[in-house]
């Protein structure tokens, strides 16, 4: 049932023999695991979003984007361990938050842009010239939502920063965690769905012996 074999996208790296621990983001091999689990056609089970820091500070983040967008691609399948931190021995749910802002980042990048007459808007172009603006023609207003737009990065300027606290990246999300623990509501997963998942635990039981 499914397959019999998903390959992991790490483990080659070794350990960092300065410290002797077995780092989560080393560069050297990143990438091949997944070339290979392409050419055999095999799913690949991948490690990004993990960081050898200790805390949710500016190493975490960028250990946390490289590897993700590394990742992203070499087209992993699935993507494991997004914010975890001290090279997998603790995590963070503010970096956890983090990653997913990073998530939105990446998709809208390898989703690229559509070029067409539409998008390109050349006869508009050429109507406002080069002293115009666009701000507030109607293909502005019914193309400007398309965009990518952060939740936690700040793109005020430093006046807007201050108004809103002045707060740092690591604080913003540490906020943000408390309101989903405080607001948010989980939707229940659908019956159908939770059947047809117990259904192929118990397949899976039967056919290794089940869990001690």
């Amino acid at each position: 049932e499914g397959t019999p074999l998903v390959v992991p996208g790490w483990g080659g790296e070794g350990m960092d023999m300065k410290t002797l621990v077995g780092p989560y983001c080393n560069p050297d091999h990143r990438g091949l695991a997944e070339a290979l689990a392409h050419y055999y056609s095999l799913p690949m089970f991948t490690l990004a979003g993990a960081s050898d820091s200790k805390m949710v500070d500016q190493q975490a983040g960028i250990e946390a984007a490289l590897t993700m967008m590394v990742d992203a691609l070499a087209g992993g399948n699935i993507v494991h361990d997004l914010g975890y931190l001290e090279s997998g021995l603790s995590g963070s749910l503010a970096q956890l938050v983090i990653c997913n802002e990073i998530v939105g980042w990446i998709e809208s990048f390898v989703k690229g842009i559509e070029i067409n007459d539409e998008t390109l808007a050349l006869d508009l172009i050429d109507e406002i010239g080069p002293d115009g603006q666009f701000l507030d023609t109607d293909h502005t207003r019914r193309h400007f939502r398309a965009r990518w737009y952060p939740d936690l990065l700040d793109r005020d300027d430093y006046k807007g920063w201050l108004t809103k606290g002045g707060k740092s990246l690591a604080e913003r999300a540490a906020e943000r965690v408390e309101e989903i623990l405080a607001e948010h509501q989980p939707e229940a997963l659908p019956e159908h769905v939770a059947q047809k998942i117990e259904a192929i635990v118990r397949r899976a039981e039967e056919r290794v012996g089940g869990w001690e």
